[in-house]
């Protein structure tokens, strides 16, 4: 319990930090991200995911327009309506905040399976109009819904819940790091692909360089400095993720295209230095294809022996 409540307060300093430090851009504007425009823009992203990183959902994926606020009162809903809530409602309260803070714009939820738009916030990015915000929109769709992707193929995204289950569990913090490197880094780098396909403008990548300068929070007293600390850290985490992620995964798509990420999420866990340094990553891999086929030959050569051994 002392760990979650640690947890809360950090996520939720991240939140408020998120709040503060939001790009000046004026009073919203009136209401105008409306649920059909979203649906136009997302049936242009797939189509540009399937053209550019050979990315096709299996299932369509339900997309909504909320606000911040409505969102959390959708996320509460959803937690109370699940009949074995396995630490989901404490999940969904610890994360909401962080999930829905002035500067999300969208967020697929894997438990629910579906997309969230965040319409205020979309609104505040769009103060001369919506043209000068859908490329980023654009962008962070294709992003989610690369994630949908994973989850319906490969069921490699973690809920809230899951997160908070290996958060609580010391020997999985790991192996959590470079899950959420992976997943984060692919949909970054494959938004990308999907965004030059629709003849796009790409989210400017990240880089270690970014990760040395961020600094999100400034301290003040003892106790400012603290918090500054702690969300400062959690914030260099993220942006590690992204950019170490996104160089694994550019590398794996050059050598392999989409395809390979199959043999990648059959691989799981990565490794840190695997996650770091594709090349190590690849030569397990055909390791274990190597090793796989030589003990399916031998199978194969011991049955025969046994048939041949059990004719008269």
């Amino acid at each position: 319990m002392r760990n979650r409540r640690g947890l809360r307060a950090l996520l939720v300093s991240f939140m408020i930090v998120c709040g503060a430090c939001t790009d000046a851009r004026g009073a919203p504007t009136p209401d105008r991200v409306t649920q059909k425009w979203v649906e136009q823009l997302l049936d242009e992203v797939l189509v540009a995911l399937e053209k550019g990183a050979q990315i096709a959902l299996p299932e369509p994926v339900e997309i909504v327009v909320l606000t911040a606020s409505e969102a959390k009162e959708r996320r509460a809903a959803f937690a109370d309506g699940v009949e074995d809530h396995r630490g989901l409602t404490a999940a969904v309260d610890i994360f909401a905040d962080l999930m829905f803070s002035d500067r999300m714009l969208g967020r697929y939820l894997p438990d629910e399976k579906v997309i969230y738009v965040i319409s205020n916030v979309v609104d505040r990015y769009a103060r001369n109009g919506l043209d000068e915000v859908e490329d980023l929109l654009f962008a962070v769709m294709a992003h989610e819904v690369v994630h949908a992707y994973d989850d319906q193929v490969y069921k490699a995204v973690p809920g809230p819940a899951d997160l908070l289950e290996m958060l609580d569990s010391g020997t999985q913090l790991p192996e959590l790091q470079t899950l959420m490197s992976l997943i984060e880094g692919r949909a970054t780098y494959a938004a990308e692909l999907a965004s030059k396909a629709a003849g796009r403008e790409p989210m400017d990548a990240p880089t270690m360089e970014d990760v040395d300068r961020m600094s999100i929070m400034r301290g003040g007293d003892a106790v400012e400095d603290a918090a500054a600390g702690a969300v400062n850290i959690i914030a260099r985490t993220k942006m590690v993720q992204y950019v170490q992620g996104r160089a694994f995964a550019s590398d794996a798509y050059r050598f392999g295209g989409e395809k390979f990420f199959t043999h990648v999420f059959a691989s799981l866990p990565v490794t840190t230095r695997e996650l770091e340094t594709f090349e190590l990553f690849r030569q397990r891999w055909a390791e274990d294809m190597l090793a796989a086929m030589e003990a399916a030959e031998l199978a194969e050569e011991q049955a025969a022996a046994e048939a041949e051994a059990s004719q008269p």
